[in-house]
């Protein structure tokens, strides 16, 4: 007994333990999305290269400092200033230097360098807004493929139920015949559909199989896993077009960025206006020099300095570029308006249709339901035909497809409603 469970531990061990399926909410997947997803993190770098640019804006109103710390040997000409000594030669030297010097600047008076200060604390607020439009994107991605699985769950229920109907019509079919009752051709016929049934079964798991490494990919999990999702709930009433605008155009981080990107643009321009007007800086020096480290002195100089620029061909042509930014911007935003406000109105009108229809696709599955019932009833009493059941089941079979596809729209339409009002997102607004 010890042989052969020693034969058969490697064995066992090899074998690989089933995997846990992985259980999700919506919620779960766009969580995993906007931490692990490539979308989502290029933009968080995005709004913190904005953060760097605004503190290297910053750092053009503070105060500005070095140090230097030097020796040298050196040696002067007298001639080059202009004069010599009597008695001495021209070059004096070499000689040692010991010198230690603190330079400081600082801008009492920059208006040009205030400005772009502003903008960029704008554009910060901007690429956070752009943040929040990245992670509803990826909402919204995660969201239609969480869709599409479940999709894809129900036609694999649906149709595996459809093959083990047609298994049992099969069955009666053939008993049938044996006993004399039945003929030949309704064997065919029933071997027919339950062969049409499994190839329906086999495209459904191999869709369901796509939309799952989909979805998984999407979120950055392990795409050999499983998954259980979850139940959507599709809301039973939508927005009127009025409430739905209004919060749209408060919520859509699209807008929202727009505005900080038009604020951003305008203060560029009056950074670059403000260059044609003077600044005013203050400077200090401190120098402690000698030639030996024993006879070295202090010495300083403090000063303030008014920088007027009385011919800058720069000037001109940075006032021109960001007035032409501005244009852009403007445009941009008012093409984001009427975006916003059509991607509003079609959700709005796809719900609505979306819920119109699964209500009619419910209703048609139930009558469908309920003629294949008595198709069946009426055939094993005798009275009816193997065509009236294969209508029959046809018609329920495409009912169960239709209600699925309803639901999967209204389902994928109510996301849709909630991405065009901006509502998609579970973060507060920046």
């Amino acid at each position: 007994m010890s042989k052969v469970f020693r034969f058969l531990l490697p064995v066992l061990l090899a074998v690989p333990l089933a995997a846990e399926p992985l259980r999700l909410s919506l919620q779960d997947a766009v969580s995993m999305a906007l931490r692990e997803g490539t979308i989502a993190r290029l933009a968080e770098s995005q709004a913190e290269r904005a953060e760097i640019a605004r503190r290297e804006a910053l750092s053009g109103l503070l105060p500005q400092s070095d140090a230097r710390l030097q020796r040298y040997s050196e040696s002067i000409n007298l001639a080059t200033f202009g004069f010599e000594l009597p008695g001495q030669p021209p070059v004096i030297g070499p000689f040692n230097v010991y010198d230690a010097q603190l330079t400081a600047s600082m801008q009492l008076f920059n208006l040009a360098a205030l400005r772009y200060y502003q903008a960029s604390r704008a554009g910060v607020e901007a690429s956070k807004w752009r943040l929040q439009q990245a992670q509803n994107d990826v909402t919204v991605s995660v969201a239609r493929l969480y869709v599409t699985v479940q999709r894809a769950d129900a036609q694999v229920v649906s149709r595996d139920a459809s093959v083990k109907l047609f298994e049992q019509l099969a069955r009666v079919a053939k008993d049938e015949f044996d006993a004399g009752t039945g003929t030949r051709l309704d064997v065919a016929q029933a071997n027919v559909q339950l062969a049409r049934a499994r190839e329906a079964l086999l495209r459904a798991q191999n869709d369901r199989e796509s939309a799952r490494i989909a979805l998984l990919g999407a979120i950055g999990a392990d795409q050999s896993s499983d998954v259980v999702l979850a139940p959507l709930t599709t809301p039973e009433t939508t927005l009127a077009i009025d409430a739905a605008l209004a919060t749209a155009r408060e919520q859509r981080p699209e807008l929202k960025g727009a505005q900080a990107a038009e604020k951003a643009a305008e203060l560029t321009l009056r950074s670059a206006s403000a260059r044609r007007i003077p600044h005013v800086e203050l400077n200090f020096l401190g120098d402690y020099a000698g030639n030996t480290t024993d006879e070295m002195h202090s010495s300083r100089r403090i000063g303030g300095a008014i920088a007027v620029p009385l011919f800058r061909g720069d000037i001109p042509a940075n006032i021109a570029r960001a007035r032409l930014e501005l244009e852009d911007v403007r445009t941009r935003a008012a093409g984001a308006n009427r975006d916003v406000e059509q991607q509003v109105r079609t959700a709005i009108l796809s719900l609505r249709n979306a819920q119109a229809r699964v209500a009619v696709a419910t209703e048609t599955a139930n009558v469908a339901q309920e003629a294949l019932t008595i198709a069946r009833e009426r055939r094993t009493a005798g009275y009816g035909s193997p065509v009236e059941v294969d209508r029959a089941e046809d018609a329920y079979r495409q009912a169960q497809e239709d209600l699925i596809a309803a639901r999967a729209d209204a389902a994928l339409a109510a996301v849709q409603v909630q991405y065009a009002t901006g509502t998609i997102g579970s973060k507060e607004s920046p």
